[in-house]
């Protein structure tokens, strides 16, 4: 023990010690000096009674921990982060230290701590790319505590971000449960746009009911901004189907109001595109399936909070009600042919000519018609595309994917001939019948 060398910390502890022994000072004044318990400063003078200067020296001082199986985790750890490959590609290149270490524990069994993966990480160069602002940096805004029941408050939101790794932006569109902090209804379109919240919505529905209030952005999806009134003739699309399911619908003026689902969004960009990584997930259609059926219940294991109430404002609906309404409709005239336009696109019906209808699509459906003061439906078949038009891209896809499948159109390409005789027969018998 005499060769024992105290830091200078453990020597101004020794002289405390002795001045206690020395009856000069009392546990008490020792105890706030030293930040200690009296208990902890009265064991640490019988320790140095029977060890002398080794009472001051922790026991792990000294000691290696690099044995056989550190190392081999260790290396393990370094391996997987740098030398996994999914086409081609590192998923882990820019994660963070937190998830690094739950994919770790989840998919490779590695049973460890976030410090120690951020010590092995920092050991080979690298640092999570989470930044965190200081007290300067933030942005003051007043804190709004969450509503304390499941459904009385739904924010909505969508973000574009390159999800899958490749370049390319798609948008998520979601719901998220201010009580909860829970995604309730995600859909992925290529763009922001009706037809994906309208799926998102659709998805909220199906697996929770209605919310109490929706909070959406001043999106023009939900709002028509520029109205100098809110009656039924200002109202989107969108707002209408709220204002049929009793939906209530305000507007947040700005990313801090709905601070909650920005955070939302930054941990999904932070984690999401790992996941489709590991997982395979390449295209929008593969995307919303696994965000369904697995990564929003991984999501809410994770993540949820309990809400402070246990009662659900959430009201079930009536499926067959909601699909019913989630549709986006476009008024329109079929000729005396049959045929009718939508935005450059043509589309022939024989049941409905010289008729104003209503031209209906949705992501789960695609596209029908109804009859202008009915809701019966009525299949139609794609005649002529023309790729000029001014159709929005969203719709573009959805409507060759249900007619085409996934064939490229080509400018004004015919994709069905029509017998105009067997058309004009056709007239003639329904007049008769009439």
């Amino acid at each position: 023990m005499e060769n024992i060398k105290l830091n200078e910390a453990q020597t101004e502890r020794k002289k405390i010690i002795l001045n206690c022994i020395a009856n000069e000072m009392t546990t008490l004044e020792a105890a706030l000096n030293t930040g200690l318990t009296q208990r902890r400063i009265q064991q640490q003078v019988n320790e140095y009674l029977k060890q002398g200067d080794s009472a001051f020296i922790h026991g792990n001082t000294g000691k290696k921990h690099d044995d056989d199986f550190f190392i081999e985790r260790k290396q393990k750890v370094i391996n997987i982060f740098l030398y996994t490959r999914i086409d081609g590609k590192n998923p882990f290149e820019n994660i963070s230290y937190a998830y690094f270490t739950e994919i770790l524990n989840e998919e490779f069994g590695i049973k460890c701590s976030e410090t120690w993966v951020k010590k092995v990480l920092n050991s080979i160069g690298y640092k999570s790319p989470n930044k965190y602002k200081t007290k300067k940096e933030e942005i003051a805004h007043l804190f709004r505590p969450p509503k304390e029941h499941t459904g009385e408050l739904v924010q909505a939101d969508g973000t574009p971000y390159d999800w899958f790794g490749d370049g390319h932006q798609y948008c998520i569109q979601g719901f998220v449960d201010d009580a909860t902090g829970i995604p309730v209804g995600l859909y992925m379109t290529k763009h922001e746009c009706l037809l994906g919240y309208m799926e998102a919505f659709r998805n909220m529905a199906t697996d929770y009911g209605l919310p109490m209030q929706l909070y959406p952005d001043r999106a023009s999806v939900f709002f028509v901004n520029n109205a100098k009134d809110k009656t039924e003739e200002h109202l989107t699309q969108f707002g209408k189907m709220m204002k049929t399911f009793g939906v209530d619908m305000f507007p947040a003026y700005s990313p801090q109001a709905k601070g909650r689902v920005e955070r939302f969004w930054k941990t999904l960009q932070g984690r999401l595109p790992i996941q489709f990584k590991l997982n395979g997930i390449k295209t929008i259609e593969e995307a919303n399936k696994f965000l369904n059926e697995v990564y929003i219940p991984k999501y809410i294991k994770r993540f949820a909070r309990k809400a402070k109430e246990d009662e659900s404002f959430f009201v079930k609906a009536d499926l067959n009600e909601i699909n019913s309404v989630l549709k986006a409709t476009f008024p329109a005239k079929v000729d005396r042919g049959g045929v009718f336009s939508l935005m450059g696109y043509k589309f022939f019906t024989p049941d409905l000519p010289n008729q104003k209808i209503n031209i209906c699509m949705n992501e789960q459906d695609g596209l029908w018609i109804t009859p202008e003061n009915s809701n019966k439906r009525y299949e139609v078949k794609l005649v002529e595309t023309d790729t000029t038009g001014t159709m929005p891209e969203v719709m573009q896809i959805l409507i060759e994917r249900v007619f085409l499948k996934n064939a490229k159109p080509k400018f004004r390409e015919v994709y069905m001939d029509i017998d105009f005789e067997k058309l004009a027969k056709y007239g003639n018998e329904k007049k008769k019948s009439a």
